[in-house]
């Protein structure tokens, strides 16, 4: 297979995984709503929006959107996040 056969067909498996319904089916098989979410906006957030990122990374601003990417990887609000460890400080 030559390079540029192989290049090809990369790019286009790539495409057909990141393609909209693809990201939807994926979130689909998560148990719950909160899941489903968190991997459609990590998946949609990093795949779909790959200029934006290249452009906060090449102004060197790709830190202000660290806080929206720790709360998506996390998987909750940051204030349910923090009454949970309170509540498990206090018992």
């Amino acid at each position: 297979m030559s390079p540029e056969r192989l290049e090809r067909g990369y790019r286009c498996a790539y495409r057909e995984f990141y393609r909209w319904g693809s990201l939807f089916r994926g979130a689909a098989t998560k148990p719950d709503l909160r899941g489903a979410v968190r991997h459609l906006a990590y998946a949609a957030g990093w795949k779909k929006f790959e200029p934006v990122w290249d452009l906060l990374i090449r102004l060197r601003r790709a830190g202000m959107a660290l806080p929206v990417l720790e709360r998506v990887l996390a998987g909750s609000p940051p204030n349910e996040r923090r009454s949970r460890s309170v509540e498990a400080a206090a018992a």
